[in-house]
């Protein structure tokens, strides 16, 4: 039921797609690598270069997965109040629980519609999915979401109240992914290979050139606030530059990423469990400081650290334990309707 979450594909083996599969497995080790590089980004330049290459994209091309397989216009606004937003409302009461309990951070008041930490994506997706049937009847929404997520950074109404800022500024890859078909995949995947590689050196080299000059905070790269009121056109084309290295970067992965079945299938269709246990498991790490006197040790930590929290959270076993809970917890808040009932029975 919760598998919307990463927009995984059809549970039937023969319908999977496996370069949807293995580029999501890729995304989620990218998204827990990135956390893990939280705590150090501040004391070491390189681990900073190396979080702010990661977020140039990981989260806007796992946005445009998504996009991807929500096609089916009906199905989105149908199961998102049940499958995204009850589990967002559930997790983020119990993200604050913990990380006023166990974490021990003080205390900073609950809020329903202000998400905690990574859990804004739940609530960005469930609008996305919900709105987008009609969203699609506007002439040029494409080039006009691209226009607002732009233009979004001179107001303050798009910030972190209902993850509004995010919702905007990541709208237009959901809206590519969504527009996106077979034949632009195929294309993309005849694109010289030394092209892709270009792309990655020359993001590599922005990403390091933004933290030597500090031409931005990294929270600007989380695309959620408002422009500096004393430079916003300078902020305005950072956001663009972000857009571009963003849409090639996205571009690079789908291009490199093989579509045959391997061991990063399994990962790629299991991570919405990785992205939702993460988010509890990279607070309790950062609290024991390991490596934090060592840069290089805390590089190959977090390396290793983010390739064992993505296999283990991604196995069978623990998806279908976290399913069962979660159904259980929205069935107990949901009351089963009659007519749903007597539809399953049907089939």
């Amino acid at each position: 039921m919760l598998n919307t979450l990463i927009s995984v594909t059809d549970t039937k083996e023969k319908t999977r797609d496996y370069l949807f599969d293995n580029v999501r497995a890729i995304l989620i080790t990218f998204v827990v690598w990135g956390h893990l590089l939280t705590s150090m980004i501040e004391d070491d330049p390189v681990i900073r270069s190396i979080y702010f290459f990661i977020f140039f994209f990981h989260m806007p091309a796992m946005t445009f997965v998504s996009g991807y397989f929500s096609k089916n216009l009906d199905k989105n606004r149908e199961k998102a109040f049940e499958t995204i937003l009850m589990p967002y409302l559930i997790l983020n009461f119990m993200n604050y629980l913990f990380k006023i309990f166990v974490i021990g951070e003080k205390y900073f008041g609950y809020r329903f519609l202000k998400p905690t930490w990574g859990l804004w994506y739940l609530l960005t997706l469930f609008l996305w999915k919900f709105l987008l049937k009609d969203l699609v009847k506007i002439r040029f929404l494409l080039p006009f979401s691209l226009l607002l997520g732009i233009l979004s950074g001179f107001s303050g109404e798009f910030s972190g109240y209902l993850a509004l800022g995010r919702a905007v500024c990541f709208f237009p890859f959901f809206l590519l992914g969504y527009y996106c078909k077979k034949e632009h995949i195929e294309k993309i995947k005849r694109i010289p290979k030394m092209i892709c590689i270009v792309v990655i050196a020359a993001t590599a080299v922005i990403s390091v050139y933004v933290v030597k000059k500090d031409l931005f905070d990294e929270t600007f790269l989380f695309l959620k606030s408002p422009y500096p009121k004393e430079s916003r056109v300078t902020f305005l084309l950072y956001r663009v530059i972000i857009y571009v290295v963003a849409i090639a970067m996205t571009i690079v992965i789908i291009n490199l990423t093989s579509s045959r079945k391997n061991f990063l299938s399994m990962i790629g269709a299991n991570t919405m469990t990785v992205y939702i246990l993460h988010l509890f498991t990279v607070p309790i790490l950062e609290k024991f400081e390991i490596y934090k006197n060592n840069p290089i040790l805390f590089l190959l930590y977090t390396i290793g650290a983010a390739i064992l929290i993505v296999f283990l959270y991604s196995l069978p076993a623990v998806k279908r334990t976290y399913d069962l809970v979660m159904d259980k917890l929205v069935r107990i808040i949901l009351r089963k309707r009659i007519e749903d009932s007597r539809s399953e029975k049907l089939m």
